[in-house]
């Protein structure tokens, strides 16, 4: 069954939760807290802190705007809508080209080379300041399509060879996740662009794609709902009802039964206004493509560049 998303503001997330979300160690959110007053968590009955969603996205942009070089007594009492404004005036002095295009190859590459050995080495924090640091170099776009695919695309092969354990893709995605949220900050896309849904079928595990999809969406001027990974088709019909989604993209990284998948893709297709796309995506596309794809499905399999098309068609 569908259950509606729960409000921004309500109390419902553990330190420890907060923490991995935001990057902020639980004795720097404390002392955030009790010397700046950044947020003001609830209680539960047990006397444990309690954040909202609101509030991670709060830390988050102090977060960000404090790693730019400001000091936290300088930023914990600028409102949302401020830091918000403030965090997109430094993206666009630190990212000034969005335009699409290649960066230097062996550049690139080195990147990739680096931040592979740094998911092996399990360091987040060096993971995370390289990306970053990439992300400022190459551009928006050519990071996210020469750096950011090919990284993903390394650590989804490693991980299916087992040379790399789950804690390594968890920590590679949630590193990743980080930088591409702080790309794409919430806010700075206009209220009436086109909604975009992205999720992956039941059994998908692997939600680095997905991730890729969203940032690059959005780095388009549209307004994404990112779901996570491993969503029956009803769900996520729903979900797009319920959003107006014009499209649905899914990322297909491994298919262990195409006939499921397939019916998974009808069921889905079945379920939404038949103005609303959907688009496959992945290194498991062509195993799909071998199954009859349901009317207005639109595959990927050319990379960030193919989406683009395939967006600025839908759009």
């Amino acid at each position: 069954m569908f259950r509606a998303m729960p409000s921004a503001s309500k109390p419902r997330h553990p330190i420890r939760v907060v923490s991995q979300r935001t990057g902020l160690p639980p004795a720097t959110l404390r002392a955030w807290e009790r010397r700046y007053g950044v947020v003001e968590p609830e209680r539960s009955e047990g006397g444990q802190r309690l954040y909202s969603d609101d509030d991670v996205l709060r830390l988050t942009r102090l977060r960000l705007l404090t790693e730019a070089g400001r000091s936290i007594s300088s930023v914990a009492t600028l409102t949302d809508e401020e830091a918000a404004a403030l965090l997109q005036e430094d993206r666009e002095s630190f990212t000034p080209t969005i335009s699409a295009g290649s960066s230097d190859g062996a550049e690139s590459a080195a990147i990739v080379q680096e931040s592979m050995r740094l998911t092996l080495q399990l360091d987040g924090t060096g993971l995370e300041r390289e990306l970053r640091r990439a992300a400022m170099t190459l551009g928006a776009e050519a990071f996210l399509e020469d750096v950011v695919a090919s990284l993903l695309h390394r650590v989804g092969a490693s991980w299916s060879r087992g040379e790399m354990h789950p804690a390594h893709e968890h920590l590679c995605t949630a590193v990743v996740e980080r930088v591409l949220t702080w790309l794409t900050e919430p806010g700075s896309t206009r209220s009436d662009a086109h909604r975009l849904l992205v999720t992956t079928l039941p059994g998908e595990l692997h939600g680095l794609g997905a991730l890729l999809v969203a940032a690059a969406a959005g780095l388009q001027g549209w307004r994404v709902t990112h779901l996570g990974t491993d969503l029956p088709p009803s769900d996520i019909a729903k979900a797009a009802v319920a959003v107006g989604a014009r499209a649905i993209a899914l990322s297909v990284v491994y298919v262990a039964d195409p006939s499921a998948s397939a019916g998974d893709l009808a069921t889905l297709r079945a379920a939404i206004p038949g103005e609303t796309a959907i688009i496959l995506g992945g290194g498991g596309v062509r195993t799909l493509q071998e199954r009859r794809l349901p009317a207005g499905t639109r595959v990927v399999v050319n990379g960030l560049g193919s989406l683009r098309s395939v967006l600025e068609d839908l759009a």
